[in-house]
């Protein structure tokens, strides 16, 4: 029976213990044996962690039996009744096996280190890289490279026990987020050799498929995401040193000092050199009592550049976006300097000034006691527990900035001050004005601009703001919640978040009525036993749909009609997304839903003939549907989808 460890208190024996890294062993290839622990002869000192990154294995003690399943961590101590077991001889499976030796100065300590247990990480990643690390360090005969594995060693034994005390933190059944923990390792490797065949490797996904998880959660591929935080960089190391730019550049991961150079230029609109140079010249100005303040949000226009950037080293990064990256954080500080200056003007001379007439006192009565109500009502707070905990927010927010969901604000009557540029290209909402593009990646400057008193945002997005979620709450009241493309829970979430619990009730009755009428209009037209599935072709790549997005969770949880067998195994209940063409005619059913990306003609061509020949094609009921209007899941997205897909069932894709 596995004993119940006081996680604090073992962490504390760790840390008042003397570790020392003895070996690390690989496992990487198909049908390997497993680690046979009597062989290795340990001594009673000795511990060791195993991490499985890939595949299946059982670890067997005389009193228990732990079934891992990648990615899993397991830590025990020098015990012949241990063994390891591959179920399968044939399995393909990826480990390591770490020895390491510890004394401790009491035989309680020593014993306690000894512990088994196991568990499965929120983000094998980064312990990953640090076994691959260790092991290529052990390897050199330098006596500076052993010593630096060995600090690593103990900083991977830091990062297991935090993975550790987070996954007790978080319910069981809380899957990892791709996305979130790929945005992690960026920022931890940014100087690395990123690429997005290297990314998607360590989640054994395709390329694809990780750049439309990170495109859907951030607007940006993974790429993009690694060329801003490696501009970022340069920007904070330009800012805070002398260094040239030919080390800056080594730094954040560019060999090619001209290439740094240009890729910095596109992005930012100016040279390494011109962004220093016009850092220290408004440092000069803001402490200069003669000079006039000017705000560092409006950013000149793009001088012209090489565009023969977006080619260079493209198995590294690919093509480069032209998105634009946030000025220094200097600009905030000026922004709020100027906001203190115009308010101290106007208290020091209320009536504005000879030049400005007097208001009628009626006018400026009813402009107070408006005021004051609206402070007031701003002055009311709760507590609300979401994500990253418990936050202090206004009971009745009026200065919002959301960063994903402006369709589940809209459609409670809350238009945001402030949303992210991909979220705001939804085509489905009309009435944009007065909401603000903040960027993407969100820039921290803007939202402070907007003055918001509160701030809505995903696990994702927070993380790749500069700053993240702690920069956010120092602008204002910030709560992270998931992204759960469900629009009648997304709706009664806001309507406890914005108090308006009464629209979401009648908002989610309203939409539950309109399912069932449309339900009883389709249903002469569908036989019982037909299927359904979702096609999408892009250029380089075809995804199967399930009942998440692009009309799937409407066609198969609204709509409640029957899946493909495949769709509803492999994509609905599995892990599968993107497709061969090979394997197509087997998610096909009776009728197809197909979405064709721009530029994908070539592609379709190739998957035509098997269309045609499928069950859909040979009845005819193949319906085209529009891939930009399909993408968003919001509650207004959805209504509008669902008009879509009943007229083409009841037309007959006429």
């Amino acid at each position: 029976m596995e004993r119940i460890i006081d996680w604090n208190a073992y962490i504390e024996q760790w840390s008042r213990a003397t570790a020392h890294l003895q070996s690390i062993q690989s496992y990487h290839v198909k049908g390997n044996p497993a680690p046979n622990l009597s062989e290795l002869k340990l001594e009673a000192s000795t511990g060791f962690f195993f991490i499985l990154t890939r595949g299946e294995i059982e670890i067997r003690m005389s009193d228990k039996i732990y079934r891992c399943r990648a990615p899993y961590i397991f830590h025990g101590g020098a015990d012949n009744n241990m063994s390891f077991v591959v179920p399968n001889d044939n399995q393909e499976w990826d480990g390591y096996l770490v020895l390491y030796t510890a004394a401790s100065a009491s035989s309680e300590d020593q014993g306690n280190l000894a512990l088994s247990y196991g568990f499965t990480p929120n983000a094998m990643l980064p312990i990953q890289e640090k076994c691959e690390a260790v092991g290529a360090l052990l390897k050199s005969s330098e006596s500076l490279e052993r010593l630096q594995a060995q600090s690593i060693f103990l900083s991977m034994v830091y990062g297991v026990l935090s993975q550790k005390l987070q996954t007790l933190a978080q319910p069981e059944h809380t899957k990892i987020n791709i996305v979130t923990d790929a945005i992690k390792y960026i920022k931890a490797n940014y100087r690395e050799s990123v690429t997005a065949e290297k990314l998607a490797g360590r989640y054994d996904c395709s390329t694809s498929y990780l750049s439309r998880l990170f495109r859907n959660q951030i607007g940006l591929g993974p790429i993009e995401y690694l060329i801003h935080e490696r501009v970022h960089r340069a920007k904070q190391l330009l800012l805070k040193s002398d260094a040239r730019i030919q080390d800056i550049a080594t730094k954040v991961g560019y060999a090619d000092v001209y290439y740094f150079s240009r890729l910095f230029k596109k992005h930012t609109g100016r040279s390494p050199l011109q962004f220093r140079a016009e850092y220290q010249q408004a440092a000069q100005v803001q402490n200069n009592p003669l000079h006039g303040l000017e705000s560092s949000i409006v950013s000149p226009p793009f001088d012209s550049h090489n565009e023969n950037e977006s080619y260079y080293q493209l198995s590294e990064e690919g093509d480069t976006s032209m998105f634009r990256f946030s000025r220094p954080a200097f600009g905030a500080m000026m922004v709020l300097c100027t906001s203190l200056i115009l308010s101290a003007c106007q208290a020091s001379n209320p009536t504005g000034g000879a030049a400005v007439a007097q208001e009628p006192a009626s006018q400026t009565a009813t402009a107070t006691a408006t005021a004051t109500a609206s402070d007031s009502t701003a002055a009311e707070t709760r507590v609300y527990k979401h994500l990253k905990g418990e936050t202090a927010i206004p009971v009745h927010p009026q200065r919002v900035v959301s960063f994903f969901h402006l369709g589940e604000l809209i459609a409670l009557g809350v238009k945001p001050v402030g949303t992210t540029t991909y979220v705001l290209d939804n085509p489905h909402i009309s009435d944009k004005t007065g909401i603000t593009d903040i960027g993407i990646p969100p820039d921290a400057e803007k939202i402070l601009s907007l003055q918001p008193d509160l701030i809505v945002t995903t696990p994702a997005l927070a993380e790749i703001v500069e700053g993240g979620y702690d920069a956010l709450s120092k602008i204002a009241p910030t709560i992270v919640i998931e992204q759960n493309n469900e629009p009648i829970k997304d709706i009664e979430m806001f309507g406890d978040i914005f108090g308006k619990q009464e629209e979401a009730k009648q908002w989610n009755e309203k939409f539950t009525a309109k399912i069932a009428e449309y339900k009883a209009k389709i249903s002469p037209n569908v036989r019982a036993d037909e299927t359904f599935s979702i096609l999408n072709v892009r250029p380089d790549a075809l995804f199967v749909y399930g009942d998440t997005n692009m009309g799937g969770n409407i066609i198969y949880k609204y709509l409640g009609l029957k899946p493909a067998a495949k769709v509803e195994s492999d994509v609905i209940h599995g892990e599968t997304w993107e497709v061969s063409s090979e394997v197509i005619p087997e998610f096909i059913g009776d009728r197809l839903f197909l979405a064709v990306n721009k530029g994908a003609e070539d592609k379709l061509k190739d998957v035509q003939k098997l269309v045609d020949a499928s069950p859909a094609g040979k009845s005819g009921h193949v319906y085209s549907i529009d891939f930009d209007q399909f993408l968003p899941s919001d509650p207004i997205a959805v209504e509008k989808q669902l008009d879509i897909i009943t007229d083409l069932i009841i037309g007959d894709g006429k």
